[in-house]
């Protein structure tokens, strides 16, 4: 069990839904959010043991519809104080902050950096992970319709 806090880098990734440009209030609490994914069971059963959890269903390990393993992480936007946490750091692959966030697309190719901390709380412990640092390595550019559209026939 992790007793310090720490960053762990997460290196060679793909990113899926990123909502990296605002906060996103899913279950009401505002957070940063993204999904990473991999097909590698050996990056899995790593990052596992450096505390991200996959996604599994009945204690195995479940694939998405493309095939990859995934597991979702997030940035609170506020502390429990209600001070702001600041925004998730995001880079491209020569390190140059990017700004136009909203352009990063699904199967985009990443290095992710979380910050990790253990808790003991209610009687339940285990590792937090907050979503810290991105850097996109392989961008691919969200496109909304793709060029698809209504037409008059």
């Amino acid at each position: 069990m992790l007793t310090e806090v720490r960053n762990f880098k997460i290196t060679d990734v793909t990113i899926n839904y990123p909502k990296l440009d605002k906060p996103v209030n899913p279950f009401g609490t505002e957070q940063y959010e993204l999904q990473i994914a991999t097909t590698d069971e050996s990056k899995v059963k790593e990052l596992e043991d450096n505390y991200i959890n996959f996604r599994r269903k009945d204690g195995e390990l479940v694939k998405d519809a493309t095939g990859m393993f995934t597991a979702s992480l997030k940035r609170k936007a506020h502390k429990a104080n209600g001070e702001d946490n600041g925004k998730v750091r995001v880079v491209n692959s020569d390190l140059t902050p990017m700004d136009k966030l909203t352009t990063i697309g699904n199967g985009s190719k990443a290095n992710v950096i979380v910050f990790q901390y253990p808790y003991d709380v209610a009687g339940r412990k285990g590792v937090g992970s907050s979503l810290t640092a991105v850097q996109i390595t392989d961008h691919i550019v969200y496109a909304p319709n793709n060029g698809v559209d209504f037409h008059m026939m």
